[in-house]
């Protein structure tokens, strides 16, 4: 049944998942010297070696390019005589079913005793909210069976068997070498964090969050530093971010917030997934979207100031072609305008980038008191070389979904160029008009979706990978829905794929 049921989860769950950022593999490669990983559409399996030995973590799908794959990482199947299996789904046990192409067939598989109950036919595995009964899984492979605690060695390999039932009932983890943790499909990443696994395939949401709590107090009371690593969705060594959500679930039912762009359209399509990339690069670890923000504003801070004043005569060609001409010079004069000359209050730049945008402002207001904020510690490092030598000017790292200020502590909150690169836009629009006193105003622009096919299609296909921007962006009709249900007068205009604001609290 395995091969029949790997190819109707191709068709089905691709068409089901498409665009709702859930599965998240790794492309094939090594994530460090001991752990190597194969990309099976959205699945991943993993190898570990030590001195000698590979282990194999999960078999995946009943999948065609499985001993291709294995070769680019130089690992031969035949050298493969150990299997520890997470869960007994399609997408874990199919390359040792009876129907597979036998690569494993002497090897050993190790299960919880829970688990094997459905591969005896004594229970029936259900997904879809109970709704749908899998086909019994049957394999002819030697098995030994495992309780929750067990330790064992696999020649000098010590590995530790956890149960943390939910998404099947006898689901386990392995903790190897005190250093790997092998989750399966406990944990699922989203852009801020882990949660528990997809809502519609478990048994028991409750019991797999509480399954959650359990292996995080596991793991710490250990008091080691180890890298998680998931079935679906890549591998991190931040207890924080891996352990976010325990209490919450992913929700397969609907599109995945807040947005990730890194997250693949169609987690089926491995085009991205190739020998050389196998062979050459490491598998970066998941990390909160805001980190990847951070690392992109720090990969490009030394072209950002050119881009965007348009100093060079390749940023200039750059700007007509995809901005329609806009130059982000008279931009900044028109949101610096609405700024009195005089104003003496105190005024939150955020995010304030380069500053390349307010220098000239900022100085002339000595009157005013202004906190420049940014999350990337890169851009502030250059802001501060612009400004630090005004008295009136502070600088402070900090993510403008939870500001580090009080309610109602500032007389103006200014964005040039930022709402774009945050990846939850709500959360940024309440926390701006939480610290904005009432009288003040809220000015800025950026980039929103707007008519130029020119500009969506750099957005989405270059920019939004890079870090950037994080899509999907407010059309004017929605921004200006949000702007006036938090604001008393707003007056806004759009050029091209610009939104220009002035709002008063």
């Amino acid at each position: 049944m395995s091969k029949k049921a790997s190819n109707f989860q191709k068709k089905v769950m691709s068409w089901g998942y498409r665009g709702k950022e859930i599965f998240k593999p790794l492309n094939t490669g090594w994530i460090d010297n001991h752990v190597a990983c194969v990309r099976e559409w959205i699945a991943n399996i993993f190898f570990y070696t030590k001195n000698g030995t590979t282990i194999m973590i999960d078999a995946g799908y009943n999948y065609e390019r499985l001993a291709e794959k294995m070769e680019w990482l130089d690992i031969d199947p035949s050298s493969i005589g150990h299997i520890l299996i997470t869960h007994q789904d399609t997408d874990h046990v199919g390359a040792v079913e009876r129907d597979s192409d036998g690569l494993f067939q002497n090897a050993k598989l190790y299960l919880s005793e829970i688990e094997n109950r459905y591969m005896t036919g004594e229970k029936r595995r259900k997904v879809i909210f109970g709704l749908y009964k899998l086909p019994m899984v049957k394999s002819d492979n030697e098995r030994k069976l495992l309780k929750d605690g067990d330790v064992f060695y696999i020649d000098d390999i010590k590995v530790e068997a956890i149960l943390v039932p939910g998404h099947t009932w006898g689901h386990m983890v392995y903790l190897i070498d005190d250093a790997y943790l092998f989750t399966g499909d406990t944990i699922w990443f989203g852009a801020d964090g882990g949660y528990s696994f997809i809502n519609s395939l478990a048994e028991s949401n409750e019991l797999s969050k509480m399954s959650l709590v359990k292996l995080e107090k596991k793991i710490r009371d250990k008091g080691i530093s180890v890298k998680v690593i998931t079935g679906h969705t890549g591998w991190s060594d931040d207890l924080d971010f891996v352990f976010a959500h325990t209490d919450r679930v992913c929700n397969s039912l609907r599109k995945q917030k807040p947005h990730d762009p890194n997250a693949p359209y169609d987690g089926y399509d491995e085009a991205e997934d190739t020998k050389e990339r196998a062979r050459s690069e490491r598998l970066q670890k998941a990390e909160p979207v805001t980190d990847r923000i951070k690392s992109a504003y720090h990969a490009s801070k030394n072209i950002y100031d050119n881009v965007l004043t348009q100093g060079s005569i390749f940023s200039r060609m750059y700007i007509k072609f995809f901005w329609s001409g806009t130059d982000d010079n008279e931009v900044a004069e028109k949101i610096r305008s609405w700024i009195p000359k005089d104003f003496a209050g105190k005024i939150l730049d955020v995010p304030v980038g380069t500053a390349v945008f307010t220098e000239r402002k900022w100085r002339m207001l000595s009157k005013s008191r202004i906190l420049c904020l940014d999350y990337s510690e890169d851009m502030l490092e250059q802001a501060r070389g612009r400004l630090g030598d005004c008295g009136h000017v502070s600088f402070i790292r900090g993510d403008v979904g939870q500001l580090p200020l009080g309610n109602e502590d500032c007389d103006i909150v200014l964005s040039m160029n930022g709402f774009h690169a945050f990846p939850d836009k709500k959360k940024a629009f309440l926390e701006t008009h939480r610290v904005l006193k009432k009288g003040g105003s809220f000015i800025g622009c950026f980039y929103i979706k707007g008519k130029s096919k020119r500009t969506d299609w750099l957005v989405k296909r270059i920019l939004s990978k890079k870090g950037w921007f994080t899509p999907p962006f407010l059309t004017e009709e929605n921004l200006r829905k949000v702007l006036n249900r938090l604001y008393t007068k707003t007056e806004l205009f759009t050029d091209g794929s610009i939104a220009y604001f002035k709002c008063e609290k």
